[in-house]
């Protein structure tokens, strides 16, 4: 009985362990989408993404509530007409390559997610009209 509590508790361990990490990617330009946000890297400096969520927020007409930037970091909130929260954080890890976060909601939604995402890459890209 003493063997099975513990390897439940293992279990419960190494999931909560596995489930917390933040996804590798090994490529710029990638995102995926794990645990209520979607994690993507980008070839672009800080200040092009920074930009290029802003842009994109207007043109998803999603509403920027906050915005800030500085050498560390940058972070952008808008809020949907269904009043969800979108919370983007900006990070540089080099002078030409930047990973960022996107949250919708409390619990997160990998559609909305995506198209955030998706409009993004599109203004980085120069695709956006």
């Amino acid at each position: 009985m003493l063997a099975k509590q513990m390897l439940v508790v293992c279990l419960v361990a190494l999931t909560v362990g596995v489930v917390g990490c933040e996804p590798k990617i090994v490529s710029s330009d990638a995102a995926v989408y794990q645990t209520g946000k979607l994690y993507a890297n980008s070839g672009k400096d800080i200040d092009a993404v920074y930009q290029a969520t802003i842009k994109a927020m207007e043109k998803l007409e999603l509403k920027v509530t906050d915005k800030a930037k500085d050498a560390f970091g940058a972070k952008v909130i808008a809020k949907s007409s269904d009043e969800k929260n979108i919370v983007v954080i900006i990070k540089p890890v080099t002078d030409k390559r930047t990973q960022y976060t996107i949250q919708v909601g409390t619990l997160g939604n990998e559609e909305r997610s995506g198209k955030i995402y998706a409009e993004i890459d599109n203004v980085l890209q120069g695709k956006a009209k």
